[in-house]
C-alpha cells in the first residue's frame, strides 16, 4: 500500500511538472496592414504597442487570459493574410462569413454547420451616412432612378448586395478617412460608417457641425469571427474552441466604443 502511494504521487508529480512547464501553443494572428478604425490601428507592417486597435487588444487580453497559447502578430495586405490562412503560413484572422470562405478557414459552427455568432469577436451594424438633404432625398428617391447619388466608399469596402440596385455613382477612396473628407467637403453626398457595435448606436465621422448623420437601421450587419487555418484547427481542436468559448464571455463592445470615442 505504501509503495503503491509513492507511486502515485511520483506519478501525479510528474504530471503536473510537464503541465506546469508545458510550451503554450503557438499561434500567428494576420490582420491587414491599413488603418481600419476601431479594429486596426496603424499602418504598414509596424504593430503598435501603444492603441493597436480593438480587435488587437481583446485578441492581446486572450492572450494574457489563457496561458496554453502564445499568440504574435503580422501585419500584410489583406488578401495575402486570407492567401496565408489557406496554406498555414498563418493560422488564424478575424474575417466576417463570406460563401467559400469555409473551405481555407474555420468558423465556430454547430453540429448542423450554423455559424454560432455568440462566439464572434465583434457584431458591426453599417449605415449610409449623409447630410439632412440627403436623407430626405434617400426617403423619396424611385427604384429605376439612374446614378441619383454620389457616394465616397473605400477601396476593398464595395457596396453589399442590399445596395448594388440602388442609384449610386461610387467614388473609390484609398481611406475611410478620406471618403469622409470628400463628405465633409461637400465633394460626395454620403458615405458608409460603423453605426451599431452590439446594438449600441455609435459613429465614427470626426467631423462636427455639418449635420452628417447616419440612417437607421444599419443596411448590414456583420460579425467579426476568428477564424482558424484548417491545419491549425485539426491540430489544436480543444485549444480553438476554448478561445471561442472565452470571446463568447468577454464583453467587446466597450472596448470598441472606447477607441470610438478617442478617435474623434
Amino acid at each position: 500500500m505504501r509503495i503503491n502511494s509513492l507511486v502515485y504521487f511520483f506519478i501525479a508529480s510528474l504530471m503536473f511538472t510537464a503541465t506546469a512547464f508545458s510550451k503554450p501553443q503557438s499561434l500567428v494572428f494576420c490582420y491587414e496592414d491599413k488603418n481600419i478604425a476601431p479594429m486596426f490601428l496603424g499602418d504598414g507592417q509596424n504593430i503598435p504597442t501603444d492603441k493597436p486597435g480593438a480587435s488587437i487588444e481583446i485578441l492581446q487580453q486572450l492572450d494574457l487570459a489563457l496561458p496554453n497559447v502564445a499568440i504574435s502578430f503580422v501585419r500584410k495586405p489583406w488578401r495575402r493574410c486570407l492567401n496565408d490562412l489557406e496554406f498555414n503560413r498563418v493560422n488564424a484572422v478575424i474575417a466576417s462569413y463570406r460563401k467559400g470562405r469555409e473551405n481555407v478557414a474555420v468558423y465556430p459552427v454547430d453540429e448542423q454547420g450554423k455559424l454560432q455568432d455568440n462566439y464572434a469577436v465583434s457584431e458591426f451594424g453599417s449605415c449610409l451616412i449623409g447630410r439632412y438633404k440627403f436623407h430626405k432625398e434617400w426617403e423619396t428617391r424611385e427604384v429605376f432612378q439612374n446614378k441619383a447619388f454620389t457616394i465616397a466608399i473605400p477601396n476593398g469596402y464595395g457596396l453589399n448586395s442590399a445596395l448594388k440596385e440602388e442609384p449610386f455613382f461610387i467614388h473609390n477612396t484609398f481611406s475611410k478617412s478620406k471618403a469622409f473628407e470628400l463628405l465633409d467637403k461637400g465633394v460626395v453626398q454620403a458615405s458608409v460608417d460603423l453605426c451599431q457595435v452590439d446594438g449600441l448606436k455609435v459613429s465614427s465621422y470626426p467631423y462636427e457641425g455639418n449635420n452628417v448623420k447616419p440612417i437607421y437601421p444599419p443596411y448590414e450587419t456583420s460579425h467579426g469571427y476568428l477564424v482558424f487555418s484548417k491545419k491549425f484547427y485539426e491540430e489544436n481542436n480543444t485549444l480553438s474552441w476554448e478561445m471561442w468559448q472565452w470571446l463568447s464571455k468577454f464583453e467587446s463592445a466597450p472596448v470598441y466604443i472606447k477607441y470610438l470615442q478617442t478617435l474623434k
